[in-house]
């Protein structure tokens, strides 16, 4: 039996494209339909992280909760999203919603979607100006360099739009540490250390 050389290059190319799309895909999200380029899963990551340590138990202090440390603003200005089952007019609804881990970060995701933009102009919307966006908030673009949340975003920061990160060892493995005491364990679809 002989095999067919133009078969096996298909596949080979076939399997190749179906890379590249799965890769280009992963480095945007999607909210409601949109896609938000560079807000990745590292992105996300860094931006709690810079914001409370990732401290899911951090509770609220001075109108700022959970942790991605939101506001109230902040949330109304993402859509009042809160968890299943609930009322965004209840008055603990936004507490609620930006204490639980997932609902936070869709609200920043949302977020970006709608304020979103090149905050340092370099031609680029990316985590650093999430970043920005998220510190200052949507009309403030000022460098966060001097903030304890920018000393933390430094370490932790993606580089390219693959969302591939300089950020220190020390942070990967804080992280790896901190979602295995927080859980209890990996969870299967979450990436701990990055390579």
């Amino acid at each position: 039996m002989t095999r067919d050389p133009s078969g096996q290059r298909f596949l080979t190319c076939a399997a190749a494209a179906a890379l590249l799309l799965i890769a280009s895909w992963s480095s945007m999200t999607t909210t409601a339909g949109r896609y938000v380029s560079n807000l990745n899963v590292n992105c996300m990551r860094c931006l709690c992280y810079a914001s409370t340590l990732c401290n899911s138990t951090v509770g609220c202090s001075r109108g700022y909760c959970g942790p991605y440390y939101l506001y109230r603003d902040y949330w109304k200005e993402a859509g009042q999203l809160v968890l299943p089952d609930d009322d965004p007019d209840r008055d603990q609804a936004f507490v609620d919603c930006a204490s639980n881990m997932e609902c936070a970060q869709k609200v920043v995701e949302n977020y970006m979607v709608k304020w979103g933009k090149d905050c340092n102009k370099d031609g680029v919307t990316d985590c650093d100006d999430y970043a920005r966006i998220h510190f200052n908030g949507r009309e403030d673009c000022s460098a966060i360099e001097n903030t304890n949340f920018g000393r933390r975003y430094e370490t932790c920061r993606p580089v390219n739009s693959r969302g591939e990160s300089t950020g220190s060892t020390v942070f990967r493995a804080f992280y790896a540490i901190t979602v295995i005491y927080r859980t209890g364990s990996r969870r299967a679809s979450e990436t701990v250390v990055w390579g």
